[in-house]
């Protein structure tokens, strides 16, 4: 359900019976845009429309957009088309389709234009416009896009609450704590498509998480483009908040027992939050941070506002205040004038903090990002072996450090049931570790003392000691 600043929604009154539109939402990107499609669902079924998991059951499509990458615009256009010939091989009519977040800001107007064109298209502020867009379209002919509307634009005021009927992902329900981002690294584009940073007020979070614990839910994940760069410059219920002050207020609501975060700007990783993070035991030992860059003179063309040396010694002291704590990282390969020293620079890096998960990306242009006027001067070849190595290198640090859990005793977290063996129960313990475990079933959220005897990629293998 939508709400603007200092606006919470009633959510403890269920939703009226709908029998209106059917709606289907495929969201493409972050976990952030999983909380958007979330609320976009939500918000609907607040005006009378149905949700329906078929797009073949469906009046309108709604597909929720990232724009990160180019593969990712690429895939949602040649979705549109998919969804039509679809519809048209199972011979039904034509149906609404919309393209909503991301790529609808960056793109507008372009996305009605066109053999592919689409009937509407919201941008990421701007989704309570879809009831009255949806209603008008679905009870007209559509389907064949162009002349329908684009509402994009960015407003500061516009946040939005997801209710908690339709949580959770992985047993952690997500809450979106700001949106946007003023960092303006030069290869990104999100400050282009989610705006400048605006938090959602602190009274607005509390009271979302207090509704999720009211109905069962025992976790949740905070979310923003730099969620540990939150500043809430006070209000007349709140006073100057940063992040890790507002950790210790999600940390106070009463029947919540486990708090994530991501993702992590190192700029915004003080000594003071890592002291907080260490002292809250509800607060899991996990840190997204990405690094992007092991070389300084990298990290100076892509903005990111800190050096290596500084990323380290962040990662030293949370090694010394947040007990079990592990790492994960993004990092890009073959940025404009990246050297070979400057590639072995980050090589170095991953080996001295030892992460237990990288997600790593060979540099492609974005348009419209202060890197698009840089020269792309590394060869693709060149990408595509530094980033083969890197992932060679990441692999063998992580064989050596689940190898040398193997025989160890953890508490994790029941998710649900395993994709395989048959029989079998996914858990997670509080430093984000993956763990597969046979025998009785492991409820969602449910503790279990787990021994682990064995490990496959990303993955440890486990025996339960308290079945």
């Amino acid at each position: 359900m939508a709400t603007f600043q200092n606006s919470l929604p009633d959510l403890t009154r269920p939703f009226p019976p709908v029998d209106g539109p059917a709606i289907y939402i495929e969201t493409y990107g972050c976990q952030m845009n999983t909380y958007d499609s979330q609320a976009i669902g939500g918000l609907l079924e607040g005006a009378g429309f149905r949700l329906v998991d078929n797009e073949l059951a469906a009046d309108a499509v709604l597909l929720n957009t990232c724009s990160v990458r180019e593969h990712a615009e690429h895939k949602v256009i040649s979705r549109v088309g998919e969804v039509r010939n679809r519809r048209r091989q199972a011979e039904l009519g034509p149906v609404v389709i919309g393209i909503c977040g991301c790529m609808a800001e960056r793109l507008g107007d372009d996305l009605r234009k066109g053999p592919k064109a689409v009937d509407l298209v919201v941008g990421v502020d701007n989704y309570d416009a879809l009831p009255g867009l949806l209603r008008g379209l679905t009870g007209a002919a559509a389907g064949t896009g162009g002349g329908r509307g684009a509402v994009t634009g960015h407003r500061l005021d516009a946040h939005y609450v997801a209710p908690p009927e339709l949580y959770p992902v992985n047993n952690s329900h997500l809450v979106t704590i700001h949106k946007g981002c003023d960092y303006k690294c030069t290869y990104c584009i999100v400050p282009m498509t989610r705006g400048p940073q605006s938090e959602k007020a602190p009274d607005v979070i509390l009271a979302e998480i207090a509704d999720i614990v009211a109905r069962g839910g025992r976790e949740v994940t905070l979310l923003g483009q730099n969620v540990t760069a939150y500043r809430w410059q006070g209000s007349a219920d709140f006073g100057p908040l940063d992040f890790a002050g507002l950790l210790e207020r999600v940390a106070g609501i009463d029947g919540l027992e486990r708090i994530r975060f991501l993702t992590g700007h190192p700029r915004d990783m003080h000594t003071h939050l890592m002291d907080v993070i260490g002292r809250l035991d509800k607060v899991c030992p996990w840190l997204h941070v990405p690094a992007q860059s092991g070389a300084d003179t990298v990290l100076r063309r892509m903005k990111r506002l800190y050096t290596a040396g500084e990323y380290l010694d962040m990662v030293d002291h949370a090694r010394r205040v947040i007990p079990d704590v592990t790492f994960s990282s993004d990092f890009i390969v073959g940025f404009p004038g990246e050297t070979d020293d400057d590639f072995r620079a980050t090589l170095d890096l991953i080996r001295r903090v030892q992460y237990d998960q990288i997600f790593s990306f060979k540099y492609s242009e974005r348009p419209g990002v202060p890197a698009a006027r840089l020269a792309d001067d590394v060869p693709a070849e060149a990408k595509k072996a530094r980033l083969a190595e890197l992932m060679d290198v990441q692999q063998g640090i992580w064989a050596r450090t689940a190898q040398a859990q193997v025989g160890q005793v953890v508490r994790a977290l029941g998710e649900g049931p395993a994709r395989r063996p048959p029989g079998a129960w996914r858990l997670r313990t509080p430093n984000n570790r993956k763990v597969v475990v046979l025998g009785p079933e492991v409820p969602a959220g449910a503790e279990a003392t787990v021994r682990l005897t064995g490990w496959e990629a990303t993955t440890f293998f486990g025996e339960r000691l308290n079945a």
